[in-house]
């Protein structure tokens, strides 16, 4: 039986053709079977019915033929869903290549019956052979008891019921028919030693999938159990080939066993055995094109033969198979078959999770589809209502269904690099059905998974709690209900074609009869259907919320996968963990044994090398094939050996690409053995951790919201789950720096909103049943040490409380930050240990306040001695020693970590408090002494100038350099009143103290900064006007004191400073309208010049002084025009009795001014007759309207002003006459 070269007759029998050609394309998944079979023809009169030698291997030479015929698929659906996971949602359909070949040749076999479960997985359909005889008929009564009497009484009580559901031939003929074939497909595989092999490169071809391989992300979760994941968990059938088969525009994954082969002149066919005697007929040759047109096979080869003994061979394109003669058939009719049984079936299986059974009998013409679990739960109800307790039933298809969805939600999760919203809705529709399916209680491990991932979706690992950004919704993005959104867009839009297709009756929907939907065969082979469903159609909706919700729903996954941990089987746990233990003890002993037992050479034994074929090593393979391979087949791969050093790189990458994926699966498989011994702590440390993270995120959201004391709460939780991660795992990144320190920002923030403090507390005392169930199990893993190690965050109704919390959470952070981040927290600690000081600085004041206005009274002087007698300090000593340790570690914080802006204002406050303390009396003080004023006030001096050091120049920060000059002007200015008011007696001293004083006062005025607009402009210049007035005033006093009898003894320089700082201060304070103060000034001043007349020994030199003197009394006739403007305010700004004093005393000085120069003109010269003018002008002040003196002034606070300004007004009126006339 030689192989010969001459081509294979091609068939003659081929009618026309019809102008459209349908379109299929089919890509290989895996296939375990590489290569085409080599194919060897077979001479005429061989006979088959001989076996050959090979027949029924199972050898790798053996291309699959073993299990081409015999074995049956089972429920494949479930197998490829699980090994293809990505398919799933991506494709229409998920079925064994016969149940669809079964289905397509609806419309030609009436006679035939069908019978498939339909299961709807996202936007894909699994369809599985259901044989009512196998599983149901021939099984015990209790095995699935309601849905045997259910198919007895309803479905084949009519017609004949032994042959009415069998659905596959079983006599004698058919078995001797798959035999004959099974020889002939055997006798035409070629030995590998038989000579004549094709070349490799002639090989088209076979489209495989390319899809780059993703690296799996998120952490490792359980993998459902095989027994799991199938139905029939003892089938292990595998298929040939897993396709990917794209017919028209339906996607399938299909598992196909047809043996393919090839030869030098056909590198591509499959092989048909027909019996010359009989004609093919239709639905042979719609099997045979469908076979074609699933695997990408180009051409059959047909070998007739009579009673197993081979005629000839025919070879027909996959093409022409419809037009053959007396076997006819349209391919566009199997195309509309195809597209209406899927739209009828995606129309009525709409619900996840439900088993769907698709019947039909021989010769029915009705294709039904009946939803068992609605007809199993109707009956339940009704079992309940009529009080007799039904059998409870498990639906064997409920766990696989569950796994399946588990598996392709947790494969879109892990390999998707960006998941949009509406990925992530379907994620959540697939795993939300997931969980209604599987009770916790059986599998505990899968349905927390779920969870997990759930809570992953809305809180997604990696994101920053500050700032988490979610996807925004993307329409490119596909979803696994896009289909079902488009079936929808349809049927709002043919919403009046319903009516027509009422009065058709060719299709019922579940929903009109109550779980059952029924469709007429002949109807399937028309155009395309609408077969709409009168529900409304349910789609997932796209994950879209807010931070809150996110957070919230994340929350409630993980309080629900945490109650799942208690059904995990301990026991099984201790299997794995003996199991590991004997692992070790028998690789220990396998070492041993190795080490007394060395392998050495025996003398006449050759030694054992790898082995392999020649003829494999002469037929390179090309690059991008054996990658593909080496993808689709890691273990035939791992065999081989490269040709070629030109491809050992390629190879060598596709070998290594695949174990990642193997080894990722094995570790889940093996995690309870290696890290914490058991999936329970395994998965509950990945829902703990997930809930730090959604709890640092929701903190962060309430932070935001100003809501701190919710934000303490999702703190607590998420510092307490840091805590047992902690405790757990040692290499695990801390998050409890981050957590503390928002800690610490929300305590400050409390203390700067105290008005709200009763809001913040309820809010800290809200607790939802999640974070309750959360709660416990952390007070499960956590001791009383542990917890005492984490500072409590509950708010408390006491400010200075809640800043101290606020210090101890940032300490606490301090402990667990890196570098980097201690910086930013020593910032935030030095800010609250600032703010804090100024408190204690504040209410050490009032405190001292209130004790000096006790001791001022003399009822309670008495009091107030007993409660010092009493208690060791007062309070506002603890308070000022509170401050003052505040404010050094502040400083301390801040210079840690250089932030000099920060520093400076520390030191601005700290000078602050040395200004405080310079006027505070210890209880061991009798009472303040200048002295230890001057030693507070220089600390308090030193600081300013270490603020103004840290500054460097005001184009640092203009704002705070200018706060720090304004309180280190306030000091000296302070300082220097001090000194002035409250001079030493001693007169060395006192010459001492008048140089400190004067020149402390010329270095306030130096600080007095007027020249940058502010808001402290016009109050530097009032201190400025004030500074001038007493520099003249320290001249003046000077003067008074040097002693001279005579004017021209008087020193010069300090006469001359005294009238200029007098001068400027009346400009300064005139400008400023400070009518009390400039009265003064201008008061001293007329003394000022009364005293140096009293020095003047000639009477022109007097009169001189005093016309000066009266010259300054008329110039203040404006300072009472301002009184009397501004009313009362003026006056009583500076106190009614003190200005009606100072009144009082100008009239006196007036009325001195103008006798004084009447008697010196008088005993005189008097060439202008002044001395008439001065007595008028005198006699004037006393013939007033309003009386003079101090308490006809205080009855009248008013009319002074009004008289003396009136009066001024008179006087300078009589000058200005006499001066005319004169």
């Amino acid at each position: 039986m030689e192989d010969r070269n001459e081509e294979i007759e091609p068939c003659r029998s081929i009618g026309p053709h019809e102008l459209d050609a349908v379109k299929s394309q089919a890509v290989i998944k895996l296939s375990p079977v590489q290569l085409p079979a080599h194919f060897k023809r077979l001479e005429c009169n061989t006979n088959l019915n001989l076996p050959p030698l090979n027949w029924l291997t199972t050898s790798h030479s053996s291309h699959g033929l073993h299990q081409a015929l015999y074995q049956s698929a089972g429920f494949a659906s479930f197998r490829l869903g699980q090994m293809f996971p990505d398919c799933v949602g991506e494709v229409d359909v998920v079925s064994d290549a016969e149940n669809i070949k079964q289905l397509l040749k609806l419309p030609y076999s009436a006679q035939s019956p069908i019978s498939m479960v339909v299961h709807k997985v996202g936007n894909t359909l699994l369809l599985d052979e259901f044989d009512i005889q196998k599983y149901l008929l021939r099984k015990s009564d209790d095995d699935w008891k309601w849905l045997r009497t259910f198919i007895l009484e309803h479905i084949l009580s009519f017609g004949d019921k032994q042959h009415n559901y069998c659905l596959k031939e079983r006599n004698r003929e058919a078995l001797q028919t798959k035999n004959l074939l099974s020889k002939f497909l055997y006798h035409s595989l070629k030995q590998t030693g038989d000579g004549g092999e094709y070349d490799v490169h002639t090989t088209p071809t076979q489209l495989t999938s390319r899809r780059q391989e993703l690296p799996i992300t998120g952490p490792v979760l359980p993998e459902p159990k095989i027994e799991e994941n199938v139905p029939d968990p003892k089938s292990s059938h595998a298929f040939n080939r897993n396709v990917v088969w794209t017919f028209e525009d339906i996607r399938m994954l299909i598992g196909t066993d047809m043996p393919i082969f090839g030869g030098p002149n056909r590198p591509c066919i499959s092989l048909r055995l027909r019996d010359a005697a009989q004609p093919i007929n239709v639905l042979t040759g719609i099997d045979y094109w469908l076979d074609n047109l699933m695997c990408n096979v180009p051409e059959v080869v047909m070998c007739y033969h009579l009673d197993g003994i081979v005629q000839k061979y025919e070879i027909i394109k996959t093409e022409d198979l419809p037009y053959l003669e007396n076997s006819q058939f349209s391919p566009q009719v199997v195309r509309n078959v195809a597209q209406n049984i899927l739209a009828f079936l995606k129309a009525n299986a709409t619900k996840a999770g439900h088993t769907y059974w698709l019947f039909k009998g021989r010769n029915d013409d009705v294709v039904k589809l009946y939803d068992l679990t609605t007809l199993y739960q109707n009956q339940t109800q009704a079992a309940e209502e009529s009080e007799s307790p039904p059998q409870q039933q498990v639906n064997p298809f409920t766990v696989p269904v569950g796994m399946l969805l588990y598996s392709v939600a947790r494969n879109m999760k892990n390999t998707l690099q960006h998941i949009s919203p509406r990925t992530a809705g379907s994620i959540r529709a697939l795993l939300d059905n997931c969980i209604k399916l599987l009770p916790k209680e059986q599998y505990p491990q899968i349905v927390s998974s779920s969870h997990y991932i759930l809570s992953d979706l809305h809180v997604p690992a990696g994101i920053d709690p500050k700032a988490p950004k979610f996807e925004d919704l993307d329409s490119d993005t596909q979803s696994l209900y896009d289909d079902d959104e488009e079936d929808e867009e349809d049927y709002d839009d043919d919403e009046p074609l319903d009516s027509d297709y009422g009065n058709d009756k060719y299709y019922q929907s579940a929903e009109q009869s109550g779980g059952k939907a029924n469709v007429a065969v002949r109807h399937i082979c028309d155009a395309l259907r609408d077969f709409k469903s009168h529900a409304k159609k349910s789609k997932p909706a796209p994950l879209l919320a807010s931070t809150a919700e996110r957070c919230s729903i994340s929350l409630e996954h993980i309080s629900a996968g945490i109650s799942c941990l208690q059904y995990f089987n301990g026991n099984q746990e201790e299997k794995l963990k003996e199991t590991e233990t004997i692992a070790k003890q028998e690789e220990k002993q396998r070492i041993l044994h190795e080490e007394q037992n060395p392998n050495m050479a025996r003398p006449f034994n050759a030694i054992p090398l790898p082995y392999e074929q020649l003829q494999l090593q002469t037929q390179p393979q090309p690059q991008a094939q054996s990658q593909s391979q080496s993808q689709s087949q890691p273990q035939a791969q791992a065999n081989k050996k490269p040709a070629k050093a030109k491809g050992n790189k390629s190879k060598e990458l596709a070998t290594t690409s695949t174990p990642t994926t193997d080894n990722t699966q094995q570790l889940s498989a093996k995690f309870n053995t290696q890290h914490f011994g058991s999936w329970n702590v395994h998965l509950k440390l990945l829902l703990l951790e997930k809930a730090c993270l959604t709890g640092a995120t929701l903190a962060e959201h309430h932070y935001e919201s100003h809501q701190y004391g919710a934000t303490l709460r999702s703190i607590e939780l998420a510092s307490r789950c840091q805590q047992v991660l902690n405790k757990y795992m040692a290499n695990v990144v801390s998050q409890q720096s981050c957590l503390l320190g928002r800690a610490g920002d929300c305590f400050f923030q409390m203390s700067k909103h105290w008005e709200a403090i009763d809001e913040y507390v309820r809010q800290y005392e809200e607790q939802d049943e999640s974070t309750r169930v959360i709660g416990d199990e952390l007070s499960l893993e956590l001791g009383e040490e542990e917890e005492e190690q984490l500072p409590s965050l509950a708010p408390v109704k006491n400010v200075e409380q809640v800043m101290l919390h606020s210090c101890k959470c940032y300490e606490k952070a301090l402990e667990h930050a890196q570098k980097a981040e201690s910086n930013e927290l020593l910032r935030r600690l030095g800010n609250v240990r600032n703010e804090l000081g100024l408190k204690y600085m504040y209410w050490a004041q009032e405190e001292y306040s209130e004790v000096m206005k006790k001791k001022e009274t003399p009822e309670a002087a008495g009091d107030a001695e007993q409660e010092e007698n009493a208690t060791a300090e007062p309070l506002y000593v603890k308070l000022t020693v509170n401050s003052y340790d505040c404010l050094r570690r502040g400083i301390e914080a801040f210079t840690a970590v250089q932030d000099n802006v920060n520093l400076a204002f520390l030191y601005c406050n700290m000078g602050r408090f040395m200004r405080l303390r310079a006027h505070l009396t210890m209880p061991n003080e009798s009472a303040i002494t200048l002295d230890s004023q001057k030693a507070f006030y220089n600390e308090a001096f030193n600081y300013y100038e270490k603020a103004k050091d840290c500054l460097d120049t005001r184009k640092a920060n203009a704002e705070l350099w200018d706060l720090v000059n304004w309180e280190l002007s306030t000091a000296t200015f302070t300082l220097a009143k001090q000194l002035q008011d409250h001079s030493a007696a001693d007169k060395n001293s006192l010459v001492e103290a008048s140089k400190e004083v004067l020149e402390l006062l010329q270095k306030a005025l130096r600080l007095c900064d007027v020249e940058h607009a502010g808001a402290r402009q016009v109050l530097y210049s009032f201190r400025a006007g004030l500074i001038h007035k007493r520099i003249a005033s320290f001249h003046y006093s000077q003067l008074r004191s040097h002693g001279c009898c005579d004017l021209s003894q008087l020193p010069k320089a300090t006469l001359q400073l005294c009238k200029y700082h007098y001068e400027k201060s009346t400009q300064i304070l005139e400008s400023l309208k400070e009518v009390g103060d400039l009265l003064v000034v201008q008061l001293e001043r007329i003394s000022l010049h009364e005293f140096l007349a009293e020095l003047s020994t000639h009477a022109a030199q007097k009169i001189k002084q005093m016309q000066a003197a009266l010259e300054i009394c008329l110039q203040c006739q404006p300072i009472f025009g301002h009184v009397i403007d501004a009313g009362n305010s003026a006056s009583q700004s500076q106190g009614d009795d003190e200005f009606a004093a100072h009144l009082s005393l100008f009239e006196s000085r007036l009325q001195n001014a103008l006798k004084t120069l009447t008697k010196l003109l008088l005993t005189g010269k008097d060439p202008k007759q002044l001395s008439a003018l001065y007595k008028r002008m005198y006699m004037e002040t006393l013939t007033g309207k309003h009386g003079t003196g101090a308490q006809h002034a205080a009855a009248h606070a008013e009319a002074p002003p009004k008289h003396l300004h009136t009066l001024l007004g008179r006087l300078q009126a009589m000058c200005d006459a006499h001066l005319a006339i004169g």
